[in-house]
């Protein structure tokens, strides 16, 4: 193995792994609180929300809702209208009480 690759070896391992922890704490849960993120300027995520039966809790950064979902929902229908649905922390969201 040669210098270079042994050196950055633990740095690759490093990313992906903080990479994976991204990935675990935004990836939605089936029912619960979610952020529906717009990935393009013609999504309509309020309405997709609706469309889905979710209820409308608030608005979120970049143009994204905050709705609670009580039944699970279409990722692949909803990411090919233009939405991107994520978990949604308290730290970018706050906390919501209904």
């Amino acid at each position: 193995m040669s210098r270079t690759c042994r050196y950055l070896a633990p740095f690759v391992q490093l990313a992906g792994g903080v990479v994976a922890l991204v990935a675990f704490a935004v990836a939605p849960p089936e029912r619960g609180d979610l952020l529906y993120v717009p990935l393009t300027a013609a999504a309509a995520p309020a309405q997709a929300a609706r469309a889905d039966g979710s209820a409308l809790l608030g608005r979120g950064p970049f143009g994204s809702v905050v709705v609670r979902a009580s039944a699970p929902h279409d990722l692949l229908a909803l990411l090919r209208a233009g939405i991107l649905v994520t978990a949604a922390p308290a730290a970018l969201c706050g906390t919501v009480r209904a």
